[in-house]
């Protein structure tokens, strides 16, 4: 059972660059309200950072003035954290400036590139440096989260040296993650979009509410505005024990980010940067600040449908639903005995279980139906049920038999579940969440199991496509990616123990010292489900302990 009392960062030492203002200071906030035994604030605005250091509380959190262009300050900061408070457990690069002027490389200026590099990358560098020195130490499995941009993952014509900056953030996070995780040390990312802060008003020449209404025109998602508390909520989820099995992901919070509409002649002003005085410009504006109410359970009244309920991920996460508050969560699946099972276990106030072939469109139009005639409501769908090709077949000896059999369970079975959850959520006006299971065989290729990476490869398009078509009714839809957990089905396919299941999968890790159990990716699942991650759609999300090989 989850401790939901226990706050989830109880005991840790953080340090929050660019902590004075916008997402550092949100996260600041945010990383109290969950226990944090102490949040050092490092920025270089001197009065806010004061400020919010001391509206925080200085039994937990305190500011000390850090310019991360200079890595003596930086490794001044990490040491005098130590020295201290004992330890250092979380670093939240932040710390980032954006260029004003939309240069492409024909007329790149170099003077302001410096500049921007100095802070945006070294900077960055310097903070992940210090930080897993200090972890690798004092032997803390810490969590390192940096702050880069969906200007990487999904590029942009614009502010060539900002999109170049972040793009080496991606590079700086993949690297690290898996040249630190011998030492249990998880490395991240957050790639927000668009918020509206005083500098990128200053750049439109608009309003905060104009700039706002920019920025959803390019989003896929509608109904919601991104604020600097839905990144805090991203970076909190990899920041704790939650995501204890994620590392080299990059979490994009961006509402489906599909493109920017703004008027060329909005954004021709220039910047010139004092080199003497390098001013941070964190993304995001705090006007107001809203406490998050830590004894609220992150399903309450929610009605779930968990596929593939029964066993493994499926039968994890219905328990997580439960545990966090859920109205009723509905177990589909075909296997009878264990599906009610775990339903009693649960408890008839809060679960049931319906028998339903996937492979069926009929019935699993039906078990919607039924849901919505019970319970008067969907707000969440995990499309979970699947197979795993039990051969090591190559193109060259694909077996057609099993290939059908396999996609009318893992990508027509599952689009079925995603239409039906859909069209029920849109007829009843609900915001719903609907997840389904992928597979890191998808995002990172295999030599092995042909029709099963296909597969998977479906649900990635499956859930991208959605997310686009879905988002105007504020519906998100994302996905899981796991590696490997040791279910009773991967045990039958390699003819092995839970045991030695585990083991063959660590080996291909770059995350050592953690095993992948369904609970991980339940966990993950939960958040994709909640609010915490109400500005998060079309999004792959890889549970896979830095897997490589």
């Amino acid at each position: 059972m989850t401790d939901l009392t226990k706050k989830k960062l109880a005991g840790k030492v953080a340090i929050v660059t660019g902590g004075a203002s916008g997402i550092g200071e949100a996260t600041a906030r945010l990383f109290a309200e969950h226990g944090a035994r102490m949040i050092i604030i490092a920025d270089i605005q001197d009065q806010l950072g004061q400020q919010v250091a001391t509206s925080i509380g200085s039994h937990n959190c305190t500011y000390s003035r850090c310019d991360v262009t200079d890595e003596n300050q930086v490794k001044a900061l990490v040491e005098l954290s130590i020295q201290k408070y004992g330890q250092l457990d979380i670093m939240f690069s932040n710390a980032g400036i954006i260029s004003k002027s939309d240069q492409s490389i024909l007329d790149l200026d170099f003077r302001q590139f410096d500049g921007l590099m100095a802070v945006n990358l070294r900077g960055m560098s310097a903070c992940v440096k210090h930080a897993a020195r200090a972890m690798v130490e004092k032997k803390v499995r810490g969590s390192i989260v940096c702050t880069a941009s969906v200007a990487a993952s999904h590029g942009t014509k614009r502010r060539t040296d900002y999109c170049m900056s972040k793009h080496g953030v991606l590079g700086l996070v993949r690297l690290a993650s898996k040249q630190l995780g011998m030492y249990g040390i998880r490395v991240n990312c957050v790639s927000p979009n668009g918020l509206a802060t005083p500098m990128t008003c200053e750049v439109h020449e608009k309003s905060v509410e104009e700039v706002e209404e920019i920025y959803e025109a390019g989003r896929a998602l509608k109904g919601a505005v991104l604020r600097a508390e839905h990144v805090a909520d991203a970076v909190l989820f990899l920041a704790s024990d939650e995501s204890e099995l994620i590392t080299g992901h990059d979490l994009a919070v961006d509402g489906d980010f599909e493109e920017l509409h703004v008027a060329s002649n909005l954004v021709q002003k220039r910047m010139v940067l004092n080199m003497d005085s390098i001013q941070y410009h964190v993304l995001g504006d705090l006007e107001e600040l809203h406490m998050t109410d830590l004894t609220k359970k992150k399903l309450t009244g929610k009605v779930a449908i968990v596929t593939g309920g029964a066993s493994g991920i499926g039968e994890a996460t219905a328990r997580l639903f439960a545990e966090h508050g859920a109205r009723m969560i509905i177990i589909a699946d075909i296997q009878d005995q264990l599906g009610q099972q775990v339903a009693t276990s649960i408890g008839s106030h809060n679960c049931t279980y319906i028998r339903c072939d996937v492979t069926d469109e009929n019935q699993v139009k039906a078990l919607v139906e039924s849901s919505i005639q019970k319970y008067g409501q969907l707000d969440i769908m995990f499309s979970n049920a699947g197979i795993i090709s039990k051969s090591d077949q190559s193109i060259l000896d694909l077996d057609f038999q099993q290939f059908d059999r396999l996609m009318a369970v893992n990508l027509r079975g599952m689009s079925a579940c995603v239409k039906h959850a859909a069209r029920a959520m849109v007829e009843n006006k609900v915001r719903g969440s609907i997840v389904c299971t992928a597979s890191v065989a998808a995002s990172r290729g295999t030599k092995r199991r042909t029709d099963y990476c296909m597969s998977k490869h479906g649900v990635l398009g499956l859930v991208r496509l959605a997310s686009k078509q879905l988002g105007m009714y504020g519906i998100r839809v994302n996905c899981v990616s796991p590696n490997g957990v040791a279910t009773p089905m991967t045990c039958e396919v390699h003819e092995k123990s839970v045991e030695e299941v585990e083991k063959i999968y660590e080996a291909g890790r770059a995350l050592k010292g953690a095993v992948l159990r369904a609970e991980h990716v339940a966990d993950a699942v939960l958040f994709l489900a909640s609010d915490e991650s109400e500005l998060i759609t079309g999004h792959d999300l890889a549970v896979d302990g830095g897997f490589q090989a």
